[in-house]
């Protein structure tokens, strides 16, 4: 007879005693469950948030800027900026350095069944801390740093979180080094700016910095229209970093404006062209040249040697970043006798048809004294423009008050910053009629004791290329022409700008400025350097400044050349560059010729018989 198994009584209470502290358990989960679920959802949202969800940056794409017939100057193109948290990285590193060292000091010691498993072990940590050390070697050949140079970056930038390895790379660079995977590093998108022109057009367009704003030239004086407004979203990235989804947009990206400029490429490129060619070979310091369209106040050109590549940051020094022709200011010299003549006429001091007597060549003032080369005696005002007597410049300035000579200058724009749409635009200096003595007014009728900028300079000779009416100038191209100043009679344009063509003819000094085809009408100009309180013989600008064609203006182009070695006047050194300039404006703008020979003399002077048409003098197109 088998006896019954007795229960412990011990062991039933440790069984329910088990049971009921899993019961309490599962009951204290339940509750904290419920808990976090009903009144703590909202708090663990947040920190999920905060661990997960971020708000990016879209950058906003920069408006382009094109020419007159909308060509691009300048563009943005998209690139990648990479980054990465210094400590994420090298702590990383530093990780995978330990498990590859102790798994070699574990293979070493190993024997028997485990070897295997420590070899394969340490294979791994081997492949592991080689990939990341290929990354690195991948990272510093990419961005063309020195060989194993990284590791040593990132020490430096080990206090802080964010990092830029590289700013601006090749959307397939950052691509490439995206693609090993490495701990804590990153792109973010953006745009680089690309000018077609290069440095053709430096100075006008300008350039900007890495972060995207503009700092020279038009993207600088226009950089809030062009920047646009970078937008903001909301999206969810995970443990490593990587975007998963985008959840909201918080603000909307607003792209920069385009802005069409006045310049054309065409008459830009052969400006700046001819500019650098006449600079090299005269061994010039520097040389500027604007090209203006008279009846609209538009620039068509503006070039300026020595320039710079604004795609090619690397060698730039910021000496070359200035606009010449709209900053520097210097005193005009003989270029400014054509307006005294004009404000003479204006002043109704003297007739268009009287002569001017220079003898003996010289006025003195005290100490001082303005001289001619030699006596011209009695001479026409197209004389006095054509041998550039400073001493009938003089004459003819004196002839005027002081208050009516001052006035016709500042209705020019002297003295005044001419508001083209650049920054930095210089005002140049005119004083005030009351301070001006004797040798003051005389002075400035030859183009000294006053300055002014050669956009200022280019945009006074306009109006007698449009009936003596001054348009607002302008670097923008314009839907319709502003509102012009009439500064002096239509009358007395005629007159001064006939004169000007005696500069351009034989005898004058200017005759190296004549275009094949055109008349042409203008003034050459050296003006000497103020330097120490004292002028300076052997240092000075030369300039010319003219107009065509002379039948019916259309273009005036302004062309200085800073301290020429070689040729030391206006007539040799500056204006060849403008004939070459003039000539192909003119060309490009289908503007027809109107200094053609008569076709019935041509006809006479034929031989005879005629096997193929005469071609007209100087083969004009």
């Amino acid at each position: 007879m088998r006896r019954k198994a007795l229960k412990s009584p011990v062991f039933q209470g440790r069984r329910l005693f088990l049971m009921l502290a899993l019961l309490i358990v599962i009951g204290v989960l339940m509750l904290r469950a419920a808990w976090l679920e009903i009144f703590q959802q909202e708090w663990l949202q947040q920190q999920a948030d905060k661990r997960q969800m971020r708000v990016v940056t879209v950058p906003a794409y920069r408006g382009m800027i094109t020419d007159r017939n909308g060509d691009p100057m300048a563009i943005s193109s998209p690139v990648s900026s990479l980054w990465c948290n210094p400590q994420e990285l090298l702590q990383a590193r530093e990780e995978l350095r330990r498990e590859y060292d102790l798994s070699r000091q574990l293979t070493d010691a190993t024997v028997g069944d485990n070897a295997a498993e420590e070899r394969e072990a340490q294979e791994l940590a081997t492949t592991r801390f080689a990939q990341l050390e290929s990354g690195f070697r991948q990272i510093e050949k990419e961005l063309g740093l020195e060989e194993g140079s990284l590791p040593a970056k990132l020490k430096e930038a080990s206090s802080k979180q964010f990092y830029y390895l590289g700013r601006q790379l090749p959307l397939e660079v950052a691509d490439t080094i995206l693609a090993l995977d490495l701990p804590g590093v990153a792109a973010t998108r953006e745009y680089r700016r690309y000018y077609p022109l290069a440095e053709t057009a430096g100075h006008v367009v300008g350039m900007t910095n890495v972060d995207g704003n503009g700092i020279e030239g038009i993207e600088k004086a226009r950089n809030e229209l062009l920047a646009g407004k970078n937008g903001q979203t909301r999206v969810v990235r995970d443990a490593k970093g990587k975007l998963v989804e985008s959840v909201i947009s918080m603000e909307e990206m607003q792209p920069g404006q385009d802005i069409q400029l006045s310049i054309d490429r065409r008459i830009q490129y052969l400006a700046y062209k001819e500019l650098k060619t006449q600079v090299s070979l005269l061994n010039a310091k520097a040389g500027s040249v604007v090209v203006l369209d008279a009846h609209t106040g538009e620039i068509l050109a503006m070039a300026n040697v020595p320039s710079f590549n604004p795609n090619n940051r690397k060698e730039l020094e910021p000496y070359l970043y200035r606009n010449r022709a709209v900053t520097d200011k210097s005193e005009p010299g003989s270029t400014l006798k054509p307006l005294t003549i004009a404000a003479a006429l204006e002043a109704r001091v003297l007739g268009a048809d009287v002569e001017i007597n220079t003898s003996p060549g010289e006025i003195k003032f005290g100490k001082y004294s303005v001289k001619d080369p030699k006596d011209y005696g009695s001479i026409t005002l197209s004389t006095l423009l054509a041998r550039s007597s400073n001493v009938g410049a003089s004459r003819v300035a004196l002839l005027m008050n002081a208050r009516d000579q001052w006035m016709f200058l500042s209705r020019l724009g002297f003295g005044q910053a001419p508001n083209a749409g650049f920054s930095g635009e210089t005002a140049g200096l005119l004083t005030n009629y009351t301070q001006w003595s004797k040798v003051d007014r005389a002075s400035h009728g030859y183009g000294y004791g006053l300055s002014s900028s050669l956009l200022q300079l280019t945009h006074a000779y306009a109006p007698f290329a449009a009936n003596g009416v001054l348009m607002p100038t302008s670097i923008n191209k314009l839907d319709k022409p502003g509102l012009g100043q009439q500064v002096m009679a239509p009358e007395t344009a005629r007159a001064v700008l006939g004169m000007m063509e005696a500069v351009v003819q034989k005898g004058g000094t200017g005759e190296k400025a004549m275009v094949d085809g055109y008349r042409i009408a203008g003034k050459t100009g050296t003006a000497y350097k103020y330097i120490d309180n004292k002028y300076q013989n052997d240092r000075y600008l030369t300039s010319f400044i003219g107009v065509a064609p002379a039948s019916r203006p259309r273009l005036v182009v302004a062309v200085q050349i800073d301290e020429p070695k070689i040729d030391d006047s206006g007539g040799r050194a500056a204006a060849p560059v403008f004939s070459k300039v003039m000539a192909e404006a003119l060309r490009l703008l289908d503007v027809p010729p109107d200094n053609l020979p008569d076709p019935r003399q041509a006809v006479q002077q034929a031989p005879i018989p005629v096997s193929a048409p005469a071609n007209s003098a100087g083969g004009a197109t």
